[in-house]
């Protein structure tokens, strides 16, 4: 283990003069205090870069950049750090004075390359989700589809040798953790901490979703995903999409993707996903249901 502890702190924002102060205060009470903390301005059009600018650490460094996205500033971030380690915080979340000493505690004791964590739900309560080691045979990309914010962005920690081997995909608006864990996991080893020391602000307001990241994000890794949590992410999707009033081809892109697995389907999922347009057409599909129900697991069987 490098002698040098030193931690570098990746902080990118965008438009967010309303929580930076909050999530930069909570990296520099830290009770860890070896750290410099890079703060990476993704071409802000709000006061945010002033407002930290009045803040007087010795521990800070600030850059700007053209707006792009949030990936980027990550990635100029990192390549820009000193630290042995590198911790990821986005703007909008915060950290509990101990998440540095515990994440790294946890990284040496485990003898691991990086760690993700436990977070503190925050909206009107607060609430614990609490994260879990994979399980045998499980997959990087099963386990993140199906277990929501398992390995969310703010609880990543890691050795800066392998942050910098990996890096961020500047291509991705959506995605970009499941993407980046995905990734990592193929070169290094990345072990759970159990203990909830990052606060995730939930928003009503719905993000942005753009789909076309998400489709290029399950296509990269769709033979690694089991037929339950596949059905189950794209039916999700699919409801997302309509909700949002997204294109028609991305809306029968997922209509599509959920019947791949037509026996793991309710009828009544099968028959939306469907659309049939009168009753015989419905009778036909519900036939063709019934076929798969009967069918699928003696094919998958032999």
């Amino acid at each position: 283990m490098k002698e040098n502890n030193s931690i570098s702190v990746i902080l990118p924002f965008y438009n967010n003069c309303h929580t930076i102060e909050r999530a930069v205060f909570s990296v520099l009470s830290q009770s860890y205090s070896n750290l410099e903390l890079i703060i990476v301005d993704d071409g802000s059009e709000d006061d945010g870069l002033a407002l930290v600018g009045r803040i007087e650490d010795s521990r800070i460094r600030c850059y700007r950049l053209p707006h792009k996205n949030a990936n980027t500033a990550r990635n100029y971030g990192i390549a820009h750090s000193y630290g042995a380690y590198i911790a990821m915080l986005d703007a909008d979340d915060e950290w509990i004075e101990n998440h540095l000493a515990c994440s790294l505690d946890v990284l040496q004791k485990e003898k691991a390359d990086g760690i993700y964590g436990s977070l503190i739900l925050r909206g009107k309560t607060d609430n614990v989700v609490t994260t879990r080691a994979l399980q045998p045979d499980e997959s990087w990309a099963d386990f993140l589809l199906s277990n929501g914010y398992a390995a969310q962005t703010s609880t990543l920690f890691m050795t800066a040798v392998s942050a910098k081997a990996v890096l961020w995909d500047e291509t991705l608006l959506r995605h970009q953790d499941y993407d980046f864990v995905v990734r990592y996991c193929k070169k290094y080893r990345m072990c759970p901490k159990m203990e909830a020391t990052t606060i995730y602000h939930y928003s009503q307001v719905p993000k942005t979703i753009d789909f076309d990241s998400c489709i290029r994000f399950i296509s990269s890794v769709e033979h690694e995903i089991s037929d339950h949590v596949y059905m189950n992410y794209h039916l999700q999707m699919l409801h997302q999409a309509v909700a949002c009033s997204a294109d028609e081809a991305i809306i029968q892109y997922y209509r599509k993707a959920a019947t791949r697995c037509e026996y793991l389907l309710s009828l009544s999922d099968y028959l939306i996903l469907q659309k049939p347009q009168n009753r015989i057409e419905a009778l036909k599909i519900k036939m063709k249901y019934l076929w798969n129900i009967l069918c699928t697991p003696m094919l998958i069987q032999d």
